[in-house]
């Protein structure tokens, strides 16, 4: 009878079949749970980079619209609902989806103000419209795009996760303001003449120091950086500032632009009050010349209002808008 009996509990204990098909189903949910998990995570991070993508588009797009600047030469500002417009135009293009479908106005939001490159401690990037009265905190125009999506997710209700999900994504993309850039040819424009003439086709004598039609004498003539009486027969590599840095002006000077420009590329030009006198003159700004002939002495072509510099440096600066511009470029949410 005890040998029955002993005989019954070791059946029975290897006898654990059933215990293994239940096990087997549970892992099995688990990790189909996992994989429905992994499905509706990598739709959202693959929504996600779409959004991002649009927004940094858009933000860039924007920044271009800030120019040319719109106002009284003396108290300019960006052309900010310009700069909007080519943000949500681009944005709007049937081209950029997200989650297979385009935007709507809904979906984003476009706004504008000054960013700042140096902010004091515990800023928060709020984009105020009105420049900051502190230049140190070298306050730039920009523009940031958010945009949003609500997401649906395929498996992840059946473990009870709520659906749909909301994703978003920011990007703010500033336009550096010309108030420091360098490889400038040794070439000085009176601001006097320049903002009469943007786009009409005009000579740059620089050894008769005139703009023709114009024919001002003094209107443009070679500058140094050392005081002496030759101009230099390279560019400038050394960066400008406006209106820190001052050039010396060379009235009557020969001088050949054989190797310093060449035609096709536009040029970006310091601004002075008067080239007519052998003196040293701040800068007052930067104008953006197109060059479409060239000789030993004059360049023919015409000034332009919208031009991006790669060469523009950050700078604590001021000085009057021409024209000239940095690349725009993103710098954060």
């Amino acid at each position: 009878m005890q040998n029955r009996s002993v005989k019954k509990k070791f059946k029975l204990v290897r006898d654990a079949s059933g215990a293994v098909a239940i096990s087997f189903a549970l892992t099995l949910a688990i990790l189909c749970g996992f994989v429905a998990l992994a499905f509706d995570i990598g739709h959202l991070v693959m929504v996600k980079a779409e959004l991002q993508r649009t927004a940094d588009a858009g933000a860039l797009a924007g920044a271009t619209g800030l120019v040319p600047y719109t106002g009284p030469v003396t108290s300019q500002t960006p052309d900010w609902l310009q700069g909007q417009s080519k943000a949500q135009t681009l944005i709007n293009n049937t081209a950029n989806l997200a989650d297979n479908q385009v935007f709507t106005t809904t979906d984003s939001a476009v706004t504008y103000g000054y960013w700042l490159l140096n902010p004091p401690e515990g800023y928060v990037q709020s984009l105020p419209t009105v420049r900051p009265t502190t230049s140190a905190y070298l306050p730039q125009p920009a523009i940031r795009v958010t945009l949003s999506r609500n997401v649906d997710l395929y498996f992840a209700p059946l473990l009870g996760v709520s659906s749909p999900k909301t994703v978003n994504a920011t990007a703010t993309a500033i336009l550096p303001e010309t108030y420091r850039t360098k490889n400038t040819p040794p070439i000085a424009v009176a601001r006097d003449i320049v903002y009469d003439i943007i786009g009409d086709s005009v000579v740059i004598n620089v050894d008769e120091q005139t703009i023709t039609p114009r024919s001002n004498a003094g209107s443009a003539g070679w500058f140094n950086l050392s005081g002496e009486n030759s101009a230099p027969s390279v560019r400038i590599n050394e960066a400008l500032t406006s209106p820190t840095s001052a050039i010396y002006l060379l009235p009557g000077t020969k001088a050949t632009l054989l190797g310093l420009v060449t035609a096709g590329e536009t040029i970006v030009l310091p601004i002075v009050d008067d080239v007519s006198q052998k003196t040293w003159m701040s800068i007052v700004g930067f104008a953006a010349f197109k060059v479409d002939n060239l000789n030993a002495n004059s360049l023919e072509g015409h000034f332009v209002n919208k031009y991006f510099d790669p060469n523009v440096l950050p700078a604590d600066g001021a000085g009057i808008y021409l024209g000239v511009a940095g690349t725009p470029r993103l710098v954060g949410p």
